[in-house]
Formats: structure tokens, sequence, C-alpha cells
């Protein structure tokens, strides 16, 4: 399954989702100006649904009153089929569309791999 209608220009590399072992990823947004509030109240509705997920080892979330509108991101999955189900979720679906005029730039993801 592609996620190019899943996920913002198909924010997940394959290798990741192939995975059968855990995955995590730090993601870093930035709110347009006179935005932030609003992409506040997007992120805070997910994350109590995010963490209820199958899979979902941390979904964390930090914000900074230096930089308002700033959002980083931090989750961990079982697998990369957990993370695929989280974003195929209904309610991610609404969340990628509502955020998609609020983010200023692109988002940014930077896939980790646990050293061993």
């Amino acid at each position: 399954m592609s996620t190019d209608d899943t996920t913002p220009d198909g924010l997940i590399p394959a290798a990741v989702l192939a995975s059968d072992t855990p995955v995590a990823v730090y993601g870093y947004a930035r709110a347009k100006a006179g935005g932030e509030g609003r992409m506040l109240g997007e992120i805070q509705a997910i994350i109590g649904l995010t963490r209820k997920e199958d899979g979902c080892e941390q979904y964390v979330v930090h914000t900074t009153p230096d930089q308002p509108g700033a959002f980083a991101f931090y989750e961990r999955w079982s697998s990369g089929a957990h993370l695929l189900a989280h974003v195929s979720q209904p309610f991610m679906q609404t969340y990628f569309a509502a955020i998609a005029g609020l983010v200023e730039g692109e988002l940014e993801a930077h896939w980790l791999h646990p050293l061993s």
C-alpha cells in the first residue's frame, strides 16, 4: 500500500513501512504566522487518540515558549505496519487535511535507527 494518499508527500520511506521491528521518528513542524493556535488545537486533538492505538510505544509532542508555533514530535511504533495503520486512521486523514494550510514549509521527518 502506498502512503501517497495517507501522508504528505509520501513522508514515510518504504523501508520504514516494511520494518517488522520498532521504528521511530523525530518530526518538526512550524505553523504559519497567525495559525499557531489552530495548529496547536489540531495537534492536541490527536495526541490521546494516537497513544491508544495498537503498536504505539511512545508519542510525545513538544513546544517551547521561545518559538510559538514550533512543534517537535517523537514517535515510536512497534513496526512499520503499526505506523501505516496509524497514518491511515480517519482522524489522521482529518488532521493532515487540517494542517495542510497551516504548516510553514514542509513537515520534517528524521527516521531513527536504534543502536544495539
